[in-house]
């Protein structure tokens, strides 16, 4: 406990430093006469305190009180997320002009103390005043992400063609959900809506790709009810993702809460392919559908998925597809599987929860930790889906940019 709140207390430190740079940057020099810059010192400072204050509150309500995740709990935790980024967006507009005025100190001094023209010292206030402007896009960003953006489910139609889809399944709809998180939810309406637009997609099969919750399996208690609604003709399958097996403390990762989210899967009507397998028949053919249990290139992340055991007794031709929460293990093992998987379905990055898909541009910081991050990709006839996630991960309630996601596949017959 001590050393964990000294590790806060660094923490806090480090990620002052931005804000104390800011301060004698940008907002100690924007008042003129004491009275202003004092009360410029009041409000900046308290700002900070309520951000900081705020910090400290969430790490002991939620990590060692146990804390309920409402509302105003979620907008705090946002709150803090969106000033720190915020500041992020300021400072390199700050270090330029403060670049700016090191060139200003240096031309002076060149010429002898000679004022420099009125051009130069414009130039600098222009770019500190221009950090604020910019920094007032991500800042109503997030407040739109905190608020409205983590509940606007968005549905996504993807028609993939295969030259051996069995005739029988021409037209065959999958719909695909992943990464439920149940415990980072505050609007218990917003989940059944989201559900219910899941459901109104009339898909043949649903497929759940793990992360039912973040740590424990009462979370998912409020909405065992709505997960009975959803029903598809050939079933609703699930898998297990790296939360499923818990990663607080000693009791989320002890075999009873790891049981328990199991058993909560099976009240959700979702059935478990854990390293395991079943053949879906219409019409005299059938098709394949194999889940693993979590495995990803992380080391701190749990690998108990099994490809060979999920895949054992199907043949070659078989067509397959696959549930498996990390997209990294496709690179890694299945994509050169000696048997050929279809179309592999994963979640995991949550597309980040934030970045830009707009008018063909795509682009989230995910990138930079996940090759295969979003979306659909594919390599010598095989393909992985990355679905963006249904919930938010713990301690990050909004989504800017990149929405909770309904994936709707049509199989078509080349």
């Amino acid at each position: 406990m001590v050393g964990r709140i000294i590790g806060l207390l660094i923490f806090l430190f480090i990620i002052s430093l931005p804000d104390i740079y800011i301060y004698f940057s940008k907002v100690h020099e924007s008042f003129q006469s004491e009275r202003a810059k004092l009360f410029g010192r009041i409000v900046y400072f308290s700002t900070l305190l309520l951000q900081f204050g705020g910090m400290l509150f969430l790490f002991f309500y939620i990590n060692r009180w146990g804390g309920e995740r409402t509302t105003s709990v979620n907008m705090l935790q946002a709150f803090v997320w969106t000033m720190f980024i915020v500041k992020l967006v300021i400072i390199p507009f700050l270090f330029v002009g403060d670049f700016y005025w090191v060139l200003e100190s240096m031309l002076k001094y060149w010429k002898g103390g000679e004022e420099l023209p009125e051009r130069v010292a414009n130039r600098r206030s222009f770019i500190k005043q221009a950090s604020v402007m910019v920094a007032a896009l991500p800042f109503f960003s997030f407040l739109h992400g905190m608020t409205r953006g983590k509940y606007n489910f968005q549905v996504k139609n993807v028609s993939l063609s295969f030259d051996d889809l069995p005739p029988a399944f021409d037209g065959f709809k999958v719909a695909q959900f992943s990464d439920f998180h149940a415990g980072s939810f505050d609007s218990l309406a917003s989940v059944e809506y989201g559900l219910d637009l899941l459901q109104q997609q009339g898909a043949d099969l649903i497929l759940f790709t793990g992360d039912l919750v973040n740590q424990f399996a009462e979370e998912v208690d409020p909405y065992v009810h709505l997960f009975k609604k959803l029903k598809a003709p050939f079933g609703q399958f699930g898998s297990l993702g790296n939360h499923d097996y818990g990663y607080r403390n000693e009791e989320s990762r002890s075999p009873e809460n790891r049981q328990a989210i199991k058993d909560k899967y099976a009240e959700c009507n979702l059935q478990l392919l854990n390293n395991a397998h079943v053949k879906l028949e219409k019409a005299g053919e059938h098709i394949c559908v194999a889940g693993v249990e979590n495995w990803g290139v992380a080391r701190y992340f749990p690998k108990k998925g099994d490809l060979n055991k999920a895949l054992e007794g199907l043949n070659h031709e078989d067509f397959t597809i696959l549930l498996s929460h990390d997209p990294t293990h496709w690179d890694a093992e299945i994509k050169q599987h000696e048997k050929h998987v279809h179309l592999t379905l994963s979640g995991h990055t949550h597309g980040a929860q934030m970045g830009v898909e707009l008018l063909g541009l795509k682009w989230s910081p995910g990138k930079y930790v996940y090759k295969r991050w979003a979306g659909l990709y594919e390599s010598a006839k095989r393909y992985l889906y990355v679905n963006r996630g249904f919930g938010m991960l713990e301690g990050f309630s909004f989504r800017v940019g990149i929405y909770p996601e309904i994936t709707v596949f049509e199989l078509k017959k080349a």
